[in-house]
């Protein structure tokens, strides 16, 4: 009699501490979710750094085209961005922001909403005038990492 009272006990305590911890494993994911993607909104002026935050199977919808190439996808970024740079004489100025996010888990999935607001100053030129975008990205968690495999964007200008 005494096995089940603790097996049944045992069985009880375990339990209620899923239940009890369970919001604080989802509040978790959530806050490292959104570490994720402010790390990915930080790094705008430097590619190389955003693309660890990007798995290398992410597939991207924006302007009515789908990429699915990351690898290609940096390539002409960083390709584009150094043109940039040298017509202009220097770095411009990234400055971007993540408004009203909206976070989702499913297990190891992540779906994240949320407006972009991004600033381009350019070196020895006036500010162009601020970009809105909305971001639907969704991570996947894997061996406890979040990375992003999917976004689409939609020009809210």
């Amino acid at each position: 009699m005494l096995k089940f009272v603790t097996g049944r006990t045992l069985s009880l305590l375990v339990a209620s501490a899923a239940i009890l911890f369970a919001p604080m494993a989802f509040a978790d994911d959530a806050d490292d979710v959104m570490a994720v993607v402010q790390q990915w909104a930080d790094t705008e002026a430097d590619l190389t750094a955003q693309a660890k935050t990007i798995r290398a199977d992410r597939v991207q919808v924006t302007g009515g085209g789908r990429q699915s190439d990351q690898a290609g996808n940096l390539r002409v970024q960083l390709a584009n961005h150094n043109a940039r740079v040298k017509t202009a004489g220097g770095e411009p100025e990234l400055i971007v922001r993540i408004e009203s996010p909206q976070v989702a888990i499913y297990g190891d999935t992540a779906v994240v909403s949320f407006m972009r607001l991004f600033n381009v100053i350019p070196y020895n030129s006036d500010p162009l005038p601020t970009n809105r975008a909305w971001f639907t990205l969704v991570l996947v968690k894997e061996r406890g990492s979040w990375g992003i495999a999917h976004s689409h964007v939609s020009q809210a200008n």
